[in-house]
């Protein structure tokens, strides 16, 4: 049947959440003022939402193990607004596919602490979004003269905030366009002057046109990510107001505004194959915990249908 799965959830001795900390702001003493903090093999649970631009991938991080000086030494680095800018965490997990290590996350820290009312389980709680760096950095102005592709312009603010830029079939052109202030400021004053959507993590910032999925927007099927009971498909489809509702095995190749070709004879509408869309996703992820979460979650359109 095409709505039990057939793919087992990897054994939780064998799954391993790796987190990596970069701090800019001298908190171990390097030479060169760069810090990288990498821990694996420790119980780690991580819940993390994709959403459209301005809000971002966010991640909450709960860090089982770690020692006590560690700690306090993570924790006086983050909590203050303006040195947001220099910490950073990254999470990696392993793609069972390829078996390479996969980004799920990337993402300035707004708030870091030991949490001790567990105690002797004491855990280092971390909360990011991809959003703040982009946010606080400072920036050049992005400017032209004449008409020029949106696109440019977003491949341009991009550049300033070190990412790179998937233009998923924009074709709008700007006219004199002039916009400052930070990376995300700049990011935001086009939204405001031209509809369009967007999505910023993982070291990138990808556009789309307004309406993915409606009758004018160029959306590419081509590479559609087959979703079924033999991929990892967790229970039935179930109708959501976005579309449709889906539960899976995690899957690191599914991100905001993949195309997913679900096989369930479950899904809204009926047929055996429908093409959908994502609008909001969830990774729920643990590390080193029996029966602990390994699943990815999304909210798809039916691609074709009008994205109100």
């Amino acid at each position: 049947m095409s709505g039990t799965v057939t793919t087992k959830t990897p054994d939780w001795a064998t799954r391993d959440v790796e987190v990596t900390f970069r701090l800019l702001n001298g908190v171990f003493g390097t030479a060169d003022g760069v810090d990288t903090v990498t821990l694996s093999g420790l119980q780690v649970q991580a819940d993390i939402a994709q959403a459209p631009y301005p809000t971002g991938e966010t991640a909450q991080i709960r860090i089982t193990g770690m020692p006590p000086d560690l700690m306090n030494r993570l924790s006086l680095s983050a909590p203050d607004p303006a040195s947001q800018s220099a910490s950073e965490v990254l999470l990696m997990v392993p793609d069972g596919a390829s078996g390479a290590q996969a980004l799920v996350f990337q993402g300035g820290v707004t708030l870091a602490y030991a949490d001790y009312s567990a105690a002797p389980d004491v855990a280092f709680v971390v909360q990011a979004f991809s959003t703040v760096l982009p946010n606080a950095l400072p920036a050049a102005p992005t400017g032209f003269k004449g008409a020029v592709p949106l696109a440019q312009v977003l491949a341009r603010i991009a550049a300033l905030a070190g990412l790179t830029f998937e233009n998923n079939g924009l074709n709008t052109v700007l006219h004199d366009p002039y916009f400052h202030g930070t990376p995300g400021q700049q990011i935001s004053q086009c939204l405001n002057t031209q509809f369009f959507q967007a999505a910023l993590g993982r070291g990138r910032l990808a556009a789309w046109p307004a309406r993915m999925g409606g009758a004018n927007a160029m959306v590419d099927t081509s590479a559609a990510i087959e979703v079924s009971a033999s991929t990892g498909l967790v229970g039935y489809p179930t109708w959501s107001a976005g579309g449709v509702a889906l539960s899976m095995l995690f899957n690191p190749r599914i991100s905001y505004g993949s195309v997913l070709a679900l096989q369930s004879q479950y899904q809204p509408g009926g047929g055996g194959t429908g093409l959908w869309q994502v609008l909001q996703l969830r990774h729920s992820l643990s590390a080193q915990m029996p029966d602990g979460p390994w699943f990815t979650h999304v909210v798809a359109q039916a691609v074709g249908s009008e994205n109100s």
